[in-house]
């Protein structure tokens, strides 16, 4: 039937990596010709609600990771600040503020990563605040039902990031250790957003909607985006048929509560400042 669209659900019990995977891939009429292998996948590792719940040991390592994508976000191993993959680097912005390569030595407990090629490209709108920006993609990019990879080279008029300290066992719940994040607030500047924005039907698996880092233009600031306002911008984004999950597979991930309903924490960790000392913004710069 035109325009139908069958998902199919694979799971593999065991893979060589150590890791369970589980796949879900789209298929319908496409375009072009043959694209290259990984293309069009968005790749993740773990799941969100594993995360919240404490699970900070590195599941996938960065060399790893990067063989899946060269363009994404996440956390690394001890939840050691923020994660950005742009252009086949990984960087690691730390409470902080320091950005620093991440190296082959790192791993990630949560990390979504594609291999970018563009499906469209479109003006990024003024926006006065993130809720605007969001409301405005949700416009232009339809498919919400799909995973979407988004890179925005963008001029702000400010932004507030943050990110949150190394931790140590035995782990607290994200919930607890947000609320000591880093906080920091930037005017006047250029840079770019990576935002990720997933389907409402994988809350629990990942964030729903849109979860966004940024990169400075000379690497000096960045981190997880709270708020910002953009002046200008170019909007990059593709649109992923096939969504792959590599999960921890060791006693104490099948032993964690993982169904249990967080996503009133998750909210809370994605757009709090922070309640404690290190949580509150710094003055524009």
């Amino acid at each position: 039937m035109k325009g139908f669209r069958l998902t199919r659900v694979k799971r593999f019990h065991r893979v060589a990596s150590g890791f369970l995977l589980v796949v879900f891939a789209g298929c319908g009429p496409r375009s072009g010709g043959p694209a290259e292998p990984g293309h069009d996948r968005m790749t993740q590792i773990s799941v969100v609600s594993a995360l919240m719940v404490g699970r900070y040991d590195g599941v996938a390592t960065i060399p790893d990771l990067l063989r899946e994508g060269d363009f994404g976000i996440g956390t690394l191993d001890h939840l050691d600040g923020e994660l950005i993959i742009l252009d086949g680097i990984a960087y690691q912005v730390r409470a902080d503020g320091v950005i620093a390569k991440a190296g082959a030595g790192r791993s990630t407990p949560f990390a979504t990563v594609v291999r970018f090629r563009p499906d469209g490209v479109i003006p990024c709108p003024a926006v006065a605040s993130l809720a605007e920006l969001d409301d405005r993609l949700n416009s232009a990019i339809p498919r919400k039902n799909s995973f979407v990879a988004i890179r925005i080279k963008s001029t702000l008029a400010s932004i507030t990031l943050r990110s949150v300290k190394r931790q140590e066992p035995p782990y607290r719940p994200l919930a607890e250790v947000a609320k000591s994040q880093s906080v920091w607030t930037h005017a006047n500047l250029s840079g770019t957003l990576l935002g990720t924005r997933c389907p409402t039907w994988a809350g629990g698996l990942n964030v729903p909607g849109f979860h966004w880092h940024f990169l400075s233009d000379d690497h000096s600031i960045g981190g997880h985006v709270l708020d910002c306002r953009v002046s200008e911008g170019r909007v990059e984004f593709d649109v992923c048929r096939e969504w792959l999950v590599r999960l921890e597979d060791s006693r104490g991930f099948d032993q964690a509560d993982l169904g249990q309903d967080l996503s009133r924490e998750l909210r809370k960790v994605e757009s709090s400042r922070g309640d404690g000392q290190e949580g509150k913004p710094d003055s524009l710069k």
